[in-house]
């Protein structure tokens, strides 16, 4: 029997957070509190799938190089922009087959390069583990100069690369996390933490990410699918009906419906009920009441939204509420 991804990234034995000199891992049960755990990313996530949030950060820091390792129990959808001249790389470890990467299905024989200058889209499946690196811009700068090299201008994507140097690339980082987790006194050497990372730099330049074949789809559905969420951002307090929805793209409701089932797995609806319940989720943090929280984002059936939100996040929305907003003062 398979591991969870999160028994994968932190086995029984440890404990459910931890850190050390370079070194640090946390289980998440919120899906706001995994989203920002990676600086710098400015990343928002949404859940997707219902029955409570479950995930998984490890984090090792050399310096100019961050490796970290994510896992997931549930469909998330990502989106992030990280800053100009920062290199950041995927390399999977557990791909369910339904995962969309930039409008691509997601393969784990693929590089995912989540730099670009008009950011990231990440449909992740419930059975996802990922590990990535970002290299410093001074660093990235001499495998790649950003100003005028084949990577200016570059869009986040899947990159065809040689497979027996992303092989390379990934037993490196797995060893990495092996020795964070058995020997985490290693990484207070100075010595060994630069030998780490020459080593992850000798393997990013291998994969010779200039000639790589760019995987970036220009897929009519993950087009649409992006300019219904833009619209959808947009009107979450009053949303349109899926019909409306339609007219203001000027498609048929069956071709939605197409765009969302293959690009995000789930209905236009079921979206848009999930895109709701995720504001409230983030507004229980800090509103005044349950029922403030609710309306605001335009429930008034307060029954059939408790029931909702409680089958999405495995809680009740006065149990989140409790647990995260502001005591009086």
């Amino acid at each position: 029997m398979s591991q969870h991804p999160i028994s994968a990234i932190h086995p029984p034995a440890s404990a459910a957070g931890g850190r050390a000199m370079g070194f640090e891992s946390a289980i998440y049960a919120d899906v706001d509190e995994q989203a920002a755990a990676l600086t710098g990313w400015n990343q928002s996530y949404l859940q997707l799938s219902g029955g409570g949030f479950r995930g998984a950060i490890q984090r090792v820091d050399l310096g100019p190089v961050r490796l970290f390792m994510e896992g997931l129990e549930s469909t998330v959808y990502q989106s992030g922009q990280l800053k100009a001249g920062v290199l950041a790389l995927g390399v999977p470890l557990r791909c369910d087959g339904s995962s969309v990467f930039c409008g691509s299905q997601s393969d784990r024989n693929a590089l995912h390069v989540f730099s670009g200058q008009s950011g990231f889209e990440f449909r992740t499946g419930s059975d996802h583990v990922m590990m990535g690196l970002e290299l410093d811009p001074v660093l990235s700068n001499t495998l790649y100069p950003w100003g005028h090299g084949a990577l200016a201008g570059s869009q986040a994507g899947l990159r065809a690369t040689d497979p027996t140097c992303l092989e390379g690339l990934r037993q490196v980082m797995l060893m990495l996390f092996e020795t964070a987790h058995t020997a985490p006194a290693m990484f207070s050497l100075p010595a060994l933490r630069a030998g780490m990372v020459d080593t992850l730099v000798e393997k990013v330049a291998a994969l010779n990410l200039a000639s790589c074949t760019n995987e970036v789809a220009h897929d009519v559905h993950w087009l649409l699918v992006q300019q219904a969420r833009a619209l959808l951002q947009g009107q979450l307090q009053q949303p349109p009906t899926v019909g409306e929805l339609c007219q203001q793209l000027g498609v048929s409701r069956r071709t939605l419906q197409s765009a969302f089932q293959r690009i995000l797995g789930i209905s236009p609806l079921a979206y848009l009920r999930a895109i709701r319940l995720g504001a409230v989720r983030q507004a229980l943090k800090t509103a005044s009441s349950v029922t403030e929280a609710a309306t605001d984002m335009g429930f008034w059936h307060f029954g059939h939204f408790a029931k909702d939100y409680q089958a999405m996040f495995g809680e009740l929305p006065s149990q989140t509420h409790k647990r995260c907003a502001p005591p009086l003062q």
